[in-house]
């Protein structure tokens, strides 16, 4: 069993909740006014809010903040106060001159409200007033906004999710470049929480260091993520690439961290932009070359989602618009949240964790944010090309995305995924085709092209061992399939022409599928045993009912009766045949019938018959119960012409009420030869005609039985007949009975 070592895990989380708790520190080591300040523009920055109990509390929103200036001291002592110096970002300054500028700028600000109490110079409705103030000298806890918190916890969670990782997978490289990644955003993140949410100004070493960290963070970031995709899930270049990127960006990171450059765009946003250019292609690289491999596919497909989604995202609405100059469309606080989706993604698929469950959720995703991309495309476009209204403008845009992209999103997805989308009048033809294919051979056959039409595997095989239900083997590579009625489990390999892996849905389809097609094997048998019931009762019938007729007709000396006796022989051929069972007989009635019958059969071959029959109802009976008891009587009797040998024959029949419904018992006796002891022994009568009676009887829930006669002549049939009669019979059993 591997063995996981968790100090790596132990050493990330403690070093990265002492980053976290030191910047904590740090934000709360300074000055307070209570405040919560916008910048207008113009010259000073606005009172927006303020705490009720705070130390700027007479203060009020709409109050322009001018200057500060140490309480008692004069004019020439005063701090102008500028919109740049509630800057969430100073990396969007122009140069480094203006950074430092910035930084010192603040560092007095800060100290002048450290030293105590200042004059404030306020203009209120247009009048300049002086308003004393007295600083608290540290920050509440709670004063600290949300977007404090989010940054902290991205970068808690990208070194906790890398750390996992390594955990999980050793030290090797993959893991070894995410974990710096996740580094290096713990940096930035946690260097622009402690000064993106300040309150009005920071000391100038720190805030110059939280500034240069921030940068080195995120170059360091982005070269761990190229340096990643040279590597995993293939490596496909050799070392001495990634020790190039390296050594390029880190020495950037480092020019850009003691800030030796220029212009900030060549300090933080040409390299991050060159970073991001370098992810893509390393992408592009991988999936390249990952082609005929499913796994490192499917993990293609997520990382390229998560990078493209998370540092996107970052760079479109932060990096890129302070490159060129425009103001980011979100609080970079906010933007920061981005990157978990890039860590929660890589480490999935670093840690190879049911990737293949992933992979159709990455094109979902995919398909949803091109089309909120789409939709805010058009709109600029026709805002700011076509110069129309904002509202026409948007409202265009969005019946564009509903109308012509989110129609033609399933057939992009059907192309890119390389799924079919088989109807259900299709699937009930292919299914049934395996249920019915005449033997085994072609059900296979079958069964493959359903297989090909839905999944287009690489291979079909035969699956080892015994598979239950549908599964998946080898991270999705494999799935095994039961097997359907006579056929042997099924193996499919790489799915779509080793394009995907299979997944959770694959599973779920495949098991529905299966399931109908038992259920089409089971009709089929159902239907197959049903028709063999009905051959072996016709073959009963013909033997019980026709055989004793035509031989009736065959020892019948009278041309008239032996031509009735064809003629009743063809009726009950058309009823045995067409299994009538609309007629329902009279229990009389029908002993009588038969009576005659048998007698007319014993008499003409000489044999005399004596019918013993006690009360019965006259009422109806049930349509098979006739034909079982004709059956009975009447192969009984053509064994004693056909066997016994004898001159007397004896049926005596009697009603019970014993069972549910009631019963007839049965006697067939003779005087003639009697049975050999064979017979004797088992009970039995070596022809089909006593066997077919047994198995009718006892069919019905009756008993049978043959013996021969105490004297060791003649032979006796006895049955016992449940009945299952038309209402009112039981009634009547039991009012004969008493």
């Amino acid at each position: 069993m591997q063995r996981f070592s968790t100090v790596p895990f132990l050493v990330a989380a403690i070093a990265s909740l002492a980053s976290a708790a030191l910047v904590v520190l740090l934000a709360t080591g300074q000055p307070w006014l209570g405040l919560t300040l916008t910048a207008d523009g113009e010259s000073g920055v606005t009172v927006s809010d303020r705490a009720a109990d705070g130390p700027a509390a007479t203060l009020s929103p709409g109050d322009r903040l001018l200057a500060l200036r140490p309480a008692g001291a004069g004019a020439d002592r005063s701090l102008s106060l500028r919109p740049d110096d509630l800057i969430e970002e100073p990396d969007g300054l122009p140069d480094v001159a203006a950074l430092r500028e910035l930084f010192a700028h603040q560092g007095r600000i800060s100290d002048t409200l450290k030293d105590g109490p200042v004059t404030a110079e306020v203009m209120r409705d247009g009048t300049v007033i002086e308003v004393p103030l007295t600083p608290a000298p540290t920050r509440p806890l709670t004063d600290l906004p949300g977007v404090f918190w989010v940054q902290l916890l991205v970068g808690l969670s990208g070194v906790w999710m890398g750390a996992w990782v390594l955990t999980v997978r050793g030290r090797d490289a993959a893991s070894v470049y995410l974990l710096t990644g996740a580094v290096g955003l713990m940096f930035a993140s946690h260097a622009a929480a402690l000064y993106s949410t300040r309150e009005l100004a920071m000391q100038e070493g720190v805030f110059e260091w939280a500034s240069s960290i921030n940068s080195f963070g995120a170059i360091t970031f982005g070269v761990a993520m190229i340096c990643l995709f040279l590597v995993y899930p293939v490596r496909y270049l050799p070392r001495w690439m990634e020790w190039a990127a390296i050594g390029v960006f880190g020495t950037w990171g480092v020019l850009s961290f003691l800030r030796l450059t220029v212009t900030m765009p060549m300090a933080i946003h040409i390299p991050v932009l060159i970073e991001m250019i370098g992810i893509l292609i390393a992408v592009a690289g991988q999936i390249w070359v990952s082609r005929a491999n499913p796994h490192a596919r499917a993990a293609m497909r997520w990382f390229g989602l998560s990078v493209a989604i998370g540092a996107g995202a970052f760079v479109g609405l932060i990096a890129l618009p302070q490159a060129i100059g425009l103001q980011p469309q979100m609080s970079q606080g906010h933007a920061f949240a981005f990157f978990l989706v890039i860590y929660a993604g890589l480490a999935i698929g670093v840690a190879r964790y049911r990737l293949f469950e992933l992979e159709f959720w990455a094109f979902r995703i995919l398909f949803y944010a091109g089309g909120v991309a789409l939709l805010l495309l058009l709109d600029a476009l026709l805002v700011f090309v076509v110069t129309m209204d904002r509202i026409p403008a948007f409202s265009i845009s969005l019946l564009v995305v509903a109308f012509l992209y989110l129609p033609a999103r399933d057939a992009i997805a059907r192309a890119l995924t390389g799924r079919r989308q088989l109807t259900t009048e299709d699937l009930f033809d292919l299914v049934s085709g395996i249920a019915l294919a005449p033997n085994a051979d072609e059900q296979r056959a079958k069964l493959n092209q359903l297989l090909t039409d839905l999944y287009h595997p690489l291979e079909i095989g035969t699956a080892p061992g015994d598979v239950h239900k549908p599964t998946l083997q080898d991270g999705g590579a494999i799935m095994d399939l039961p097997g359907i009625d006579a056929l042997n489990p099924t193996r499919l390999k790489w799915a779509h022409n080793g394009r995907r892996l299979f997944s959770g849905t694959d599973l779920k389809r495949a098991a529905a599928i299966l399931q109908m097609a038992a259920q089409f094997v089971e009709r089929r048998n159902a239907f197959e045993a049903g028709v063999e019931e009905e051959r072996r009762r016709i073959n009963r019938d013909m033997h019980d009912n026709i055989g004793v007729q035509l031989l009736g007709a065959l020892h019948s000396h009278d041309a008239g009766r032996k031509d009735a006796l064809i003629r009743q022989t063809l009726t009950d051929l058309r009823e045995i045949v067409s299994n009538t069972t609309i007629e329902t007989p009279v229990l009389t009635d029908l002993l009588g019938d038969i009576r005659a019958e048998i007698s007319e059969h014993l008499a003409a071959a000489d044999i005399e018959l004596d019918w013993i029959e006690g009360p019965m109802p006259s009422a109806p009976v049930a349509p098979h119960t006739s034909n079982s008891l004709r059956a009975i009587l009447r192969e009984g009797s053509s064994n004693i012409i056909r066997h016994a040998a004898a001159d007397r024959a004896t049926i005596a029949i009697r009603a019970s009420d014993r069972g549910a419904n009631g019963e007839l018992v049965i006697s067939v006796s003779d005087n003639g030869r009697g049975l050999g002891p064979a017979q004797e022994m088992s009970g039995q009568s070596g022809g089909s005609g006593l066997r077919n009676l047994r198995q009718r009887t006892e069919a019905r829930g009756g008993r049978f039985s043959l013996q021969g006669g105490a004297d060791g002549r003649g032979a006796e049939l006895q049955a016992v007949l449940p009945l299952d009669p038309a209402p009112g019979l039981v009634a009547r059993l039991r009012d004969v009975g008493e």
